[in-house]
């Protein structure tokens, strides 16, 4: 055995027989034949454990976790191979194992520690101990056949840690018990874990293994598929979660809500298998009945397609069912039909309004059409024609119209499940300075969720929704300094991001009090040191408002540096505020005049401008000032003036001014 190891399995292959039922070979009077199959759960697997190691051991439902801790128990015997182990072992690999219900809780303490090699007197020094950590001093003289399920596993939990052992072996305890016991239960591992002992944990929860361990592995068909830091290896294991058909069908046969959505989705849109529009409503119907809303939602809408009374009233129990658990779709739903009108006259007005205004085909109108369509929708054609919409606003830059189309590519809702379209068009809105998809790929790269984690990648996100005013991205880019994640060490930095994070709640109010006191003469502030506060704490109002002040102020305020770089950087973080920048390019106040750079900035944010600012930019392509010509564009920005109502715009269309 290697020095320094406290576990080794050398080419260990482990095989179970099953017997087997032959459905064809059932008769009118016999029973079911049976065979003998041979079931491999591993096959040549090598691992070596270092002391003082936590290693983490995902898998799925049957992929040979509980076997492997078992084997390396040394109470199942492998087919083939090694096991060396350097230390005493105690483990948790079934709660009750070992235990006798006729016997009391206090005498059960006593068998259990024998099964572990420690003698009566070991355990007699530690009773009381024991005893006491499981709460139950009240019953531990009663029969343990009187025990619940619960004080049970609360007994043998309560064992296992106050035995002294070098090696543990843990399999899914960190939940056993109810919620103080639990809290309590993870306290204790932790402390088991900072002294050093080595520790193999099994669990389902993949935040305990990110949160308990130091190495992980990831045990799939009998071999195991990855090995390494725990962050990359739960985020490989995330990722084919979320993206192997045979990973989620097997969840979703195991009765997973979420599997089953999402396997129903796979079968109506054709990924990773062959579309199935009967399987798509079977799985739909499972998912619904396991409680999952967004499935209720769904299955409510293919019944109240149907003319029979009896399933329209299962679909209003169903939209009831998600309304009581926050959906929104269901709660408009609900309190339409509750109103005896699902085509709401008010609502058709509503869409018909939004319909005739989106035919300009300025982006923000085909925006709003959008919205309207989803937040309305009675079924999957609804929500279809909401992606359309949302897909042309996209064509123009709209930042909001690509996050849409985002979390519906996500999830799968009015067009194709398809994460690669999801990534595509957060990373189009983030470049266009969008806070949440900002966000939400800093925490994509980050855990390694549908892309190879890249830390670093993730730190460029998180630094830029801080400074855009994200507060867990504050809190996340601190952390990032002071552990080196992603970014090189730098603890100055991070206390300056720790330090804004603490002032994030008050930022706000710093920045409103601010208008407030500026009247009120028994307050001795001043208005702008509270603005300047504000702004340090990365308030984008804040910082806009100081660019003011530093531009236009008292002599003693006065700055053009400052004002210049306040609205640089608040034109970072604010589509309004880019615009506002652009315009100073233009006219070449406070900086130097720059028609491309205007014409950079409006070319991008084209979705956005209003009327005078849709002239301004026809004048420019009409006459490439900053840019070449464009006579179609130029077509189309006078166009969007004149429907804005410019009255030069109108009258060279010769429409009404």
């Amino acid at each position: 055995m290697k020095e320094g190891n406290a576990i080794e399995l050398k080419n260990i292959s482990k095989s179970f027989k099953l017997e087997v039922r032959d459905e064809a070979s059932k008769g009118l009077i016999r029973k079911n034949k049976t065979s003998t199959v041979k079931h491999k759960v591993f096959s040549g697997i090598n691992l070596e454990v270092k002391k003082g190691e936590i290693l983490g051991v995902l898998g799925r439902n049957g992929s040979g976790k509980s076997t492997l801790l078992s084997i390396i128990a040394k109470i199942l015997e492998p087919d083939t191979g090694t096991v060396e182990v350097d230390g005493k072992v105690a483990s948790i690999l079934a709660l009750g194992m070992g235990f006798q219900g006729d016997m009391s809780g206090r005498e059960n303490i006593y068998l259990k520690g024998e099964l572990y090699g420690f003698s009566r007197k070991q355990m007699g020094e530690k009773i009381e101990q024991i005893i006491d950590f499981s709460g139950l001093r009240e019953y531990i003289d009663n029969p343990l056949k009187t025990y619940s399920s619960g004080m049970s596993s609360r007994l043998a939990f309560s064992v296992m840690l106050h035995v002294d052992a070098d090696i543990m072996l843990v399999d899914e305890v960190l939940s056993t018990g109810d919620a103080t016991f639990s809290a309590k239960a993870k306290t204790a591992f932790m402390n088991i874990i900072k002294s050093g002992k080595t520790v193999v944990f099994v669990s389902h929860g993949i935040s305990a293994v990110e949160d308990f361990c130091t190495r992980a592995i990831w045990i799939e068909k009998g071999k195991i598929v990855a090995d390494g830091k725990t962050k990359n290896v739960c985020a490989k294991y995330m990722r084919a979660m979320t993206e192997s058909f045979d990973i989620i069908y097997d969840q979703a046969a195991g009765g997973v809500p979420s599997a089953q959505y999402a396997l129903a989705l796979m079968y109506r849109d054709g990924k990773k298998t062959e579309k199935n529009e009967e399987l798509y409503r079977e799985w739909i119907i499972k998912a619904a009945n396991q409680g999952h809303s967004e499935a209720q939602v769904v299955y409510a809408d293919m019944l109240m397609d149907s003319d029979s009374e009896e399933d329209r009233s299962e679909a209003f129990i169903l939209y009831q069912a998600a309304a009581s658990k926050g959906n929104s779709a269901a709660r408009m739903k609900l309190s339409s039909l509750s109103g005896g009108d699902e085509s709401d006259p008010e609502r058709a007005e509503v869409i018909e309004i939004c319909r005739k205004l989106a035919e300009s085909g300025i982006p923000m109108d085909v925006l709003r059409y959008g919205n309207v369509l989803l937040k309305t929708a009675w079924n999957e054609d609804d929500r279809r024609a909401a992606y359309a919409q949302f897909s042309i606003a996209a064509k123009e830059g709209s930042p909001d119209a690509l996050y849409q189309m985002a979390i519906m590519s996500r999830d799968g809702i009015g067009t194709d499940l398809d994460s690669a379209k999801y990534l595509e068009c957060l990373e189009k809105a983030a470049e266009s300075g969008h806070l949440k998809s900002i966000v939400e790929l800093a925490g994509i790269y980050y855990a390694g969720k549908l892309v190879e984690q890249d830390p670093a990648k993730a730190f460029e996100y998180y630094l830029k929704g801080a400074r855009g005013g994200s507060v867990s991205s504050q809190y996340k880019v601190a952390c990032m300094y002071r552990d080196g994640d992603g970014v090189e060490s730098n603890a100055e930095k991070s206390d300056k991001w720790f330090r804004i994070y603490s002032h994030s709640a008050i930022a706000p109010y710093q920045y409103s009090l601010a208008d407030t006191i500026s009247s009120r003469l028994e307050i001795d502030v001043n208005p702008d040191d509270l603005i300047r506060k504000s702004a340090m704490n990365f308030n984008s109002k804040a910082i806009a408002e100081l660019a003011s002040i530093y531009r236009s102020g008292s002599s003693e305020s006065s700055d053009m540096s400052q004002a210049k770089e306040c609205y640089l950087m608040s034109a970072e973080v604010s589509a309004s505020h880019r615009l506002s920048l652009a315009d100073m390019y233009y006219e070449g106040v406070l900086f130097e005049q720059d028609y491309k750079k205007a014409a950079e900035i409006y070319s991008k944010l084209s979705y956005a401008l209003d009327m005078n600012r849709c002239y301004r930019f026809y004048l420019m392509c009409r006459d490439g000032i900053g840019m070449e010509k464009n006579a179609e564009k130029a077509e189309i920005f006078l166009r969007r003036a004149a429907i804005k109502g410019h009255r030069e715009a109108r009258r060279a269309l010769g429409m009404k001014p």
